[in-house]
């Protein structure tokens, strides 16, 4: 396989045990299919200068990095801060994903709602046509979220991108 993948999953309740991972083995199971060939996959806490040093240190060591967890509203979704940190970006607010927010959630949009429009300055949207809030892309870096059916239906979106020679 010539092309080389890593995998950052994002979360302290993966790391407490609360929350099992699957996210892992489907973009392995995925990403082999495509002729990707995962080479390695931590596990972090969420806290911003630890996945600004892991995710920064894996888009320099693979071809593709995925991360997953940690890009919702609440106070422990640091995720895009963190990627931010890690490649000296600035947190922006999308226009497109906020306008899709308000557009979507009327009169319930709130800050903390409106967090999940923030991304790193320069980022990407992909598969921006038919899902709610599409797929951030940082350099080689694509940002899922950690529940497993969107991030499954957000990764099939884009997937065919990723083919190789398996």
């Amino acid at each position: 396989m010539s092309k080389t993948a890593g995998i950052v999953i994002i979360g302290n309740e993966v790391l407490s045990g609360k929350t099992q991972d699957i996210n892992s083995h489907f973009f392995c199971t995925e990403l082999r299919r495509l002729g990707v060939e995962v080479q390695k996959i931590s596990t972090i806490q969420d806290e911003i200068e630890l996945i600004g040093h892991e995710v920064a240190d894996f888009s320099k060591r693979f071809d593709y990095v995925f991360t997953s967890g940690g890009v919702g509203p609440t106070h422990d979704d640091v995720t895009i801060d963190g990627i931010a940190h890690g490649f000296g970006l600035k947190v922006v607010r999308h226009p497109d994903i906020e306008q899709r927010m308000r557009r979507r959630l009327g009169d319930q949009v709130n800050e903390a709602r409106l967090r999940m429009a923030n991304v790193p300055e320069g980022a990407t949207l992909l598969a921006t046509e038919a899902l709610f809030a599409p797929i951030v892309k940082v350099q080689n870096v694509y940002i899922f979220p950690g529940i497993p059916k969107i991030l499954q239906e957000r990764f099939h979106a884009i997937k065919e991108q990723f083919r190789d020679a398996p």
